[in-house]
């Protein structure tokens, strides 16, 4: 497989082909197919465990290296697009280091893990001239941008609530496979790690970008409430109930657990003075208008919307226009999440409202706290707290 021919095409690199890294090294392959990029460098830290990987694409013409720091002083001024799907503490470190090494930049979802990291990625942007892009997939689909476009012109009326639930059941496995899973800071910087940050993260900064005045904007939303609690053993919280109110007076749900046993799909619920629109995760996306018609558009799988992320990155790279998930856009989401920190205390189920059950995916067990998802689902409805719909979300005391 040819990775470095044909003249003109943008230079890539990858740093990192593992985890969530082989989700990027995909993308990268199909375009090598249609002959769209060249793969001109790798950021491999783990060599001897992927030596075939390391091989193919050393065949390839690919250079691969063994720390970010000898890619950098070696590839500075050669390459067009960085992209840096690594743990979310390297994300401003590395994305900086990119930017003063001459390249633009598609970072992984989130942005940063905290408000400082991002403004200091959006100050580099600034010094070197060159753009970030955040792995925000959903951001970029037409769907996402079409139903912006009708709630800027009004379609459902006035902006007045918007909602967010997801229930994915993690078992311990899922806080085991990395260093920071579940984790406020690791290596030296901030991770804060949580379903809202993280795995639900992608439906939240959709929230916000729903939310926000103008057509690349989001919205900055102020934390009336947050319930946040843990059934792992983590030091951060992986069910969540967040309540707030936007700068022009939407007022924000958002609900999430780790802690469940049954999947609900990710879903949003827009609801105007007119109208209402529902976006359904990998479904589809209803529009009630005033005159209550409906009208459905099918929604992109979450492999398409990346596929359509890839995308937009080639066309940012022809035309400084081409729409693309900003760090403007994705800041409000960092704020959010670090606002939360401070703002919310995480406390723990009790351990009888716990039942740990086998994952038969992950060969792990999965604390399913008992009533949590049907509470959920009613908070949810109704925009009600969680503690008022779950009596076992009185929080136990934390040791000191």
């Amino acid at each position: 497989m040819p990775h470095s021919s044909g003249k003109g095409l943008p230079h890539i690199a990858l740093i990192g082909v593992t985890g969530y890294g082989a989700i990027y090294l995909h993308l990268i392959r199909e375009a090598l197919k249609r002959r769209e990029i060249v793969l001109k460098a790798a950021v491999i830290i783990n060599p001897d465990k992927v030596s075939d990987l390391v091989s193919e694409l050393q065949a390839g013409g690919t250079v691969t290296y063994p720390t970010a720091t000898a890619f950098f002083a070696q590839e500075a001024g050669q390459i067009d697009l960085c992209l840096v799907p690594t743990g979310i503490q390297w994300h401003a470190r590395l994305t900086i280091s990119a930017l003063q090494a001459g390249m633009n930049v598609l970072v992984e979802k989130p942005l940063a893990g905290s408000s400082a990291d991002a403004q200091a990625i959006r100050a580099a942007e600034a010094a070197t001239g060159h753009w970030v892009a955040v792995g925000f997939q959903d951001l970029y689909t037409p769907e996402a941008r079409w139903v912006k476009t009708q709630l800027l012109a009004g379609g459902i009326g006035e902006l007045r609530e918007i909602s967010m639930l997801g229930l994915w059941p993690r078992s311990r496995a899922y806080f085991e496979r990395t260093t920071w899973a579940g984790r406020a800071a690791a290596d030296g910087a901030a991770v804060l790690d949580s379903p809202l940050n993280n795995a639900f993260a992608h439906f939240v900064n959709l929230a916000l970008f729903f939310a926000g005045e103008t057509a690349g904007e989001s919205a900055t939303i102020h934390i009336d409430s947050a319930e946040l609690f843990r059934a792992h053993q983590i030091e951060m919280f992986d069910t969540a109930v967040v309540r707030g109110t936007t700068r022009s007076g939407t007022r924000c749900w958002f609900g999430v657990s780790h802690a469940i046993e049954t999947t609900r799909q990710p879903e949003i619920v827009l609801e105007g003075s007119t109208g209402r629109i529902e976006w359904w995760h990998e479904q589809h996306c209803t529009v009630v208008h005033p005159d209550g018609r409906r009208q459905v558009l099918a929604l992109p799988t979450a492999e398409q919307a990346r596929e359509l992320m890839f995308d937009a990155m080639l066309a940012r790279l022809r035309d400084p226009r081409a729409p693309v998930c900003t760090t403007a856009i994705a800041e409000k989401h960092t704020q959010l999440i670090e606002n939360l920190q401070h703002i919310g205390r995480v406390s723990a189920f009790p351990q009888t409202s716990i039942d740990w059950k086998q994952d038969g995916d992950t060969h792990s067990e999965i604390p399913v706290v008992r009533g949590l998802a049907e509470a959920l689902g009613l908070a949810f409805k109704e925009k009600f707290p969680l503690a008022s719909v779950l009596e076992t979300s009185r929080p136990a005391p934390l040791p000191a």
